[in-house]
């Protein structure tokens, strides 16, 4: 578990990083949504199931 919560804590400083030196063209969106993707998806792993 500390492993996905290290991944966790990397996803979400990458996300936190690109959103506070955020430049609006096309291909930092698209970054942005691709990392906000994986946090999204390391994020899943710590929500209990329903």
């Amino acid at each position: 578990m500390d492993d996905e919560l290290l991944l966790l804590q990397e996803k979400l400083h990458i996300v936190a990083e690109r959103l506070s030196n955020f430049a609006p063209t096309k291909q930092n969106a698209e970054a942005l949504r691709a990392e906000y993707r994986q946090l999204l998806s390391a994020l899943k792993r710590f929500t209990p199931a329903a």
